[in-house]
């Protein structure tokens, strides 16, 4: 009998599939939305840059991988993503394929500040996920834009 696994939604740096392969087994993978959530930056990290989160948003979509991993993988994804101090897990519904449907897990900030911009080798690793998973260009310029606002 296979372990069990779950969904996982990636909107950052670990959609780079290189990455995300270094920190969990990938049982499966898709492109995916999350819907009436938008990409900021303003997640505090060590020399006052700033890393990804999400907030919800009416109206706006969140872009990212969809993976499917191995229930025990979280315990490695949680100790790189710093939860539950600096991010914690929450259940999300991600569309993905053809209309479908899946309860994910995605990481959200437990603080936030304002005036913040990620580091350029953070940036390209996301920007580099995006590219890796044609994402639509209009997406990616968001991104940036995210990037940009702090």
């Amino acid at each position: 009998m296979p372990a069990p696994a779950t969904w996982y939604f990636a909107y950052a740096s670990n959609m780079n599939s290189v990455q995300m392969r270094s920190r969990a087994e990938i049982l499966e993978e898709h492109r995916g939305t999350l819907e009436n959530y938008e990409l900021v930056f303003n997640r505090k990290a060590r020399g006052g840059v700033a890393t990804a989160n999400i907030r919800q948003a009416a109206g706006k979509v969140v872009e990212g991988v969809l993976y499917r991993l191995p229930e025990a993988a979280f315990r490695n994804l949680d100790r790189y993503e710093g939860a539950p101090q600096q991010y914690r897990r929450i259940e999300v519904t991600i569309t993905y394929g053809e209309g479908k449907k899946a309860a994910a897990q995605v990481y959200i900030a437990t603080k936030v500040d304002k005036g913040l911009r990620p580091a350029p080798h953070y940036l390209q690793t996301i920007l580099d996920g995006a590219a890796e998973h044609k994402f639509p260009p209009e997406y990616v310029e968001k991104i940036k834009e995210a990037a940009q606002s702090g």
